[in-house]
């Protein structure tokens, strides 16, 4: 994932780089080492060089600026290396060529990274990437009703961003993407252990048996226990960039179906006070839990390979194992009825 904004941090050995991403470096130096191998050519020392200053900056970078930056490193490095190595990575998958506003060709990294689009301010050309499930599913919809077999796709809106309409200067602040996907997917978790919170408080409140309400207090206690280990990452992670709030959203996610899925606490007292038994109580959390989790596994199917596949089917694995221990429950109490 190429980075939000046009200001591109040119220094790939910066004190302030995160290092955390070493671990997906080396994996990414080995898929090219691999392609190399496949095509017999050889890792010499300025391919390498070429393709560490590549992976480690940020932005969508044209031939012409990462030549720059190893030239910083290395004056002998020759623009015709530079040129064929980004074309290296691009036949092997670490890249992607995109053409913004200003004419030129970049390439931005694609490594675990979900298909994204682009907003492009046409005035200042500040660069705006973006993922939404809801567009992939219209686009998937609209070319199998034409029995349409895509090749791929890019979709970028060109316009006048808001500091160009008031006539300020832009601000080029440029974020680290992985942070900005990380913050999005947090706060997608933090809603949803919300939500299971309040139903299992209100669910816990209501039923009068007690080893339903067991069952229901021990899922409330996980449900806060979630919360309390994604809110610490949370602040983690607003400690690493203090001006990550203000990114832009990369993550359009569709809350309204969260709420579609999680009844309200009104809407769960509703539903579970009266003369409702204890087994559809019961059955009503494994109904939830299974609507979760087919949720969040068919939104992972949206992400490809990519760290956003891993993260929503963690969400998934979690919402089945609370169904799974629900269900014990409810078969236990239908045998003794």
């Amino acid at each position: 994932m190429a980075r939000h904004g046009v200001g591109i941090k040119l220094d790939p050995d910066s004190p302030g780089r995160d290092m955390s991403n070493n671990t997906e470096i080396e994996e990414q130096f080995s898929v090219f080492s691999h392609y190399l191998r496949e095509n017999c050519l050889k890792m010499t020392r300025q391919r390498r060089l070429v393709v560490g200053s590549f992976l480690r900056s940020d932005g969508h970078l044209s031939t012409d600026e990462l030549f720059d930056l190893v030239r910083k490193k290395d004056q002998k490095i020759g623009f015709t290396t530079v040129f064929r190595t980004l074309k290296a990575l691009t036949d092997c998958g670490l890249a992607r060529e995109t053409r913004l506003n200003d004419g030129r060709t970049r390439f931005e990294h694609i490594y675990k990274r979900p298909h994204h689009h682009h907003i492009v301010c046409v005035e200042c050309n500040r660069t705006i990437e973006f993922f939404s499930p809801q567009w992939e599913q219209i686009q998937d919809e609209i070319v199998s009703k034409y029995s349409f077999q895509p090749a791929y796709h890019n979709v970028q809106i060109f316009g006048v961003c808001r500091d160009c309409q008031n006539k300020k200067e832009s601000n080029l602040q440029s974020y680290d993407s992985d942070l900005v996907f990380a913050r999005d997917a947090l706060k997608i978790a933090m809603e949803t252990e919300k939500k299971g919170v309040n139903f299992y408080r209100t669910a816990s409140e209501t039923v009068s048996r007690n080893p339903t309400k067991k069952i229901f207090l021990k899922m409330l206690d996980e449900e806060r226990e979630h919360l309390a280990r994604l809110e610490e990452e949370w602040e983690r992670l607003l400690e690493r960039d203090e001006h990550l709030l203000k990114a832009p959203i990369f993550l359009h996610f569709d809350y309204k179906a969260l709420e579609r899925i999680f009844p309200s606490r009104r809407e769960a007292r509703r539903k579970l006070k009266g003369n409702v038994s204890e087994l559809e109580a019961l059955e009503l959390a494994m109904k939830m839990e299974l609507e979760a989790h087919n949720f969040f596994r068919a939104y992972a199917k949206k992400f490809n390979d990519t760290k956003g596949k891993d993260i929503f089917l963690r969400f998934a694995r979690e919402e089945q194992e609370h169904y799974n221990e629900i269900k014990k429950a409810f078969d236990r109490l239908e045998a003794e009825d």
